[in-house]
């Protein structure tokens, strides 16, 4: 649209050129024309201004500018109109001429503020750039401050002034040099801190190992006096390499070889605590079936002296002897089963007891 009003204007300059006798015979035909043109241009050229943003004082400057040559285009418009109503040919092309002429302008000026933001925005976002590395500033000093590390960072702090600065004042070059800098600084301090971090780690992992060798003192005594040689030799050298260990990575794995063999150590002990349990109550399970049998067998042998003269008794008392002798000789057969006999030789007994109660 732009370039059919240029070319319109070019035809009413060219109009002038023509003699005045030819202009004054076509133009009273033209003038309605010159209008309906005129008012085309100006409606599509408001359209544009309408369509204009005003987000920043940059983009308010720019309408007021545009706004200002429009309004005299329009008076130029009006003029024309009041031209051809009085009939006045000569003043009716001078206010068409001057009115396209202003439009022109206007459209020339709409161009070049859409041809400079276009660029503006193909240009990096410096303050969003900016913004990022003073976030990354502040992470840095919180690092430091949380690790103990004496960081410097007024250089780095001065820079992220600068190119606020540079950048504020439209500097965008001397803004790029800076931020290209800060980065160089912030990598310095990042790296500066990494080391001081691996160092502080060792001196931990030095005082946790230090720690570690009075346990696995503690554990080698241990296991020499269980018996577990193997654990033994395991320990010792784990104490070898912890002592001469100036790496994390190394302390850390002798640290997890010790826990494991600490676990070991305590699981072969609590192992070896039920196995002492389960015989302690074998035995006292031993302990009374032999004193029960004892008894029985003191009851059978005052039974063997009084059941003369009766066969019966006498056949009871020597089945529950030789039934109490089975158990004294399988003490490690099961509790039920032990269990079992014992009701056996105590029936037996007390069928004698009664034969011969019954004989007296």
């Amino acid at each position: 649209m732009n370039k059919i009003y240029g070319i319109i204007a070019i035809f009413a300059f060219a109009g002038l050129l023509l003699p005045t006798s030819a202009m004054q015979v076509e133009a009273a035909s033209d003038l309605d024309y010159m209008l309906n043109i005129a008012e085309k241009a100006k409606r599509y050229i408001k359209h544009n201004i309408d369509e204009m943003e005003n987000s920043n004082t940059q983009d308010w400057k720019n309408r007021q500018a545009v706004l200002e040559i429009y309004n005299k285009s329009t008076y130029e418009i009006d003029q024309l109109s009041t031209a051809i109503k009085d009939g006045d040919v000569k003043s009716a092309r001078e206010h068409f001429i001057s009115s396209m002429s202003k439009i022109k302008q206007i459209s020339q000026m709409l161009n070049q503020i859409a041809e400079n933001k276009a660029q503006d925005a193909a240009l990096p976002d410096h303050s969003q750039i900016i913004k990022k590395y003073e976030m990354n500033y502040q992470r840095l000093q919180q690092i430091s401050d949380k690790i103990g590390a004496d960081v410097d960072f007024s250089e780095m702090k001065s820079l992220i002034s600068l190119a606020k600065q540079n950048n504020q004042q439209g500097e965008s070059d001397k803004a790029k040099q800076t931020i290209d800098q800060i980065a160089l600084k912030g990598l310095e301090i990042y790296k500066s801190l990494q080391s001081i971090n691996e160092k502080n780690k060792i001196i931990r992992a030095q005082a946790l190992a230090e720690k570690y060798v009075d346990r696995i003192n503690t554990l080698i005594i241990q296991a020499k006096t269980s018996g577990l040689l193997d654990y033994v030799n395991m320990l010792e050298n784990s104490k070898t390499q912890l002592i001469s260990s100036n790496s994390t990575s190394q302390i850390t794995k002798q640290i997890r070889i010790v826990i494991t063999i600490h676990n070991d150590i305590e699981e072969i002990k609590k192992n070896n605590l039920q196995q002492i349990d389960v015989d302690q109550i074998q035995l006292s399970q031993k302990q009374r079936i032999t004193s029960e049998l004892s008894q029985f067998e003191t009851r059978a042998k005052l039974l063997h002296s009084d059941v003369k003269g009766s066969n019966a008794a006498l056949y009871y008392v020597e089945k529950a002897i030789s039934v109490i002798d089975n158990v004294r000789n399988n003490l490690d057969d099961s509790e039920r089963k032990i269990n079992s006999k014992l009701q056996l030789i105590d029936q037996l007994l007390t069928k004698a007891e009664k034969l011969v109660q019954e004989s007296t």
